[in-house]
């Protein structure tokens, strides 16, 4: 594909043809404000923060929905953007809960004068984004301070009815990420554009979620940009039963909750360092997830060894990926193998030892699964956790790091290890053909790094299909 040579902010750029304006910026380092844009995810063009200045035109352009063009000369920022883009910000606020941005504490309502710090060791607001929330982050950016309206209650009932993934459509700002995440990469799609009043928000294609055809995977809680979608929060539970006098407490940790919270951190964390911090709170043992899933692999190996089937065995083992194969390719149910997740056998292996587990995991399905069979006292995502040992002063790149603790059960790797393995989330994109070397014979496995993979890799002609939510 033939490349296409424009300036941006001066700078000469060359990207592949078709390439947005707003991709074109990022591969350049120049940032473009958007709130409905999300990586892999095509555009909707909603949000209007990322408007541009191109050459010759005469109205600003959406850089998120017009392709580039040879020879075009691109402004991403100037004076009459910064106010366009703080207007669009002010009208957002118009219909959103501003419980984060007039402070119920100090009475301000100066944006920029609620430090982040300060915002997360007050308890007066509710919200559980602030802190991590786009809109905010934003409006501190742009100074949307003084909001020349009175802000448009609408009360809508927030949705709890799963237990762990909640909705609250009062802080909703209709990017419309949930709704693309979960119809075109989770090929579920229970999120969609609704009717109201004032509008259009985000509904349920069912009264409630819990009613809904959806897989608890809780990827709309990784793209929302506000606090509309999120999970169910223990913050307080992990210190206080750390602290507690008497009770001994255990965390089972996944690596998948490193990345983000290095990200938040500004530097790279590992497991020992993690484990230091947590042991500072008071967690009596930390263990790696990783020991029990060789143990779970080396069984689940042997079983798929012994398969003389010639449909494929169609694995899962996270708990989002078995609830969508059993809701939506029930006809395949005799191929299913489900093995136990890490979580569930090691609260097997550890019963009668410890008073409390928390399980810390990168992956929000799990919550779900320590909700419904109690494998895990409270679950913790990247997010939670920091908020966790923010509050406590625990500070993983501080800490002095600490060795595991171990049950001395981990197990060889096997020759199945490419599919049974962690395998990483991703938005769209194609199932991954594999080549396995199984007792010196080829075996071939389709991997599937998203529940939208799966139907194609269904028609694949392979001995394995590996489904990841």
């Amino acid at each position: 594909m033939a490349n296409v040579n424009l300036t941006i902010n001066g700078v000469a750029v060359s990207v592949p043809a078709g390439t947005t304006i707003l991709d074109a910026a990022k591969s350049a380092g120049v940032r473009i404000p958007t709130l409905c844009a999300y990586e892999g995810m095509g555009p909707h063009a909603s949000c209007r923060l990322c408007i541009v200045q191109v050459a010759g035109e005469d109205k600003e352009k959406l850089s998120c929905a017009v392709k580039v063009a040879e020879g075009m000369e691109v402004t991403t920022d100037s004076p009459e953007l910064f106010e366009k883009r703080k207007a669009t910000l002010t009208e957002m606020f118009r219909q959103h809960k501003v419980d984060c941005h007039h402070c119920v504490r100090t009475g301000g309502t100066r944006i920029e004068d609620l430090d982040p710090w300060f915002c997360e060791n007050c308890f007066y607001c509710d919200c559980q984004r602030d802190g991590f929330c786009e809109l905010q982050a934003l409006a501190r950016e742009f100074g949307v301070s003084q909001l020349p309206f009175e802000p448009q209650q609408h009360d809508f009932v927030e949705d709890c009815s799963t237990g762990v993934i909640l909705r609250d459509p009062n802080k909703c700002v209709k990017c419309r990420r949930c709704v693309d995440v979960c119809k075109n990469t989770q090929a579920v799609g229970v999120l969609g554009m609704v009717k109201t009043e004032a509008g259009q928000t985000v509904g349920v294609t069912a009264a409630t979620l819990a009613e809904s055809d959806c897989i608890r995977c809780g990827r709309c809680v990784d793209v929302c940009p506000t606090g509309a979608v999120y999970l169910a929060e223990h913050k307080d539970e992990l210190p206080y039963f750390a602290h507690a006098r008497g009770v001994k407490t255990a965390a089972l940790v996944d690596e998948s909750v490193l990345p983000e919270l290095s990200k938040l951190y500004g530097g790279e964390i590992d497991l020992r360092q993690l484990s230091g911090a947590l042991r500072k709170i008071g967690v009596d043992a930390v263990y790696d997830a990783e020991e029990v899933r060789t143990v779970i692999a080396a069984e689940t190996a042997a079983k798929l060894s012994k398969r003389r089937k010639k449909a494929p065995a169609i694995l899962a083992m996270d708990p989002a990926a078995k609830n969508y194969l059993t809701q939506f390719c029930a006809d395949r149910k005799a191929d299913f193998l489900f093995p136990e997740t890490a979580q569930v056998r090691f609260a097997a292996l550890v019963e009668g030892k410890f008073d409390k587990i928390y399980r810390l995991s990168g992956r929000n399905s799990l919550a779900d699964e320590v909700q419904k069979t109690g494998c895990a006292d409270f679950f913790y995502n990247a997010r939670e956790l920091y908020r966790v040992l923010k509050r406590t002063g625990a500070n993983p790149l501080r800490a002095i790091p600490a060795e595991l603790d171990t049950l001395g059960v981990a197990a060889e790797k096997t020759d199945y290890d490419a599919v049974l393995g962690s395998v990483s989330w991703q938005v769209g994109g194609k199932a991954e053909a594999v080549t396995l070397s199984v007792n010196g014979k080829e075996v071939s496995a389709m991997v599937c790094r998203n529940p939208s993979q799966v139907k194609a890799a269904l028609d694949a002609d392979c001995a394995i299909i590996r489904v990841n939510a």
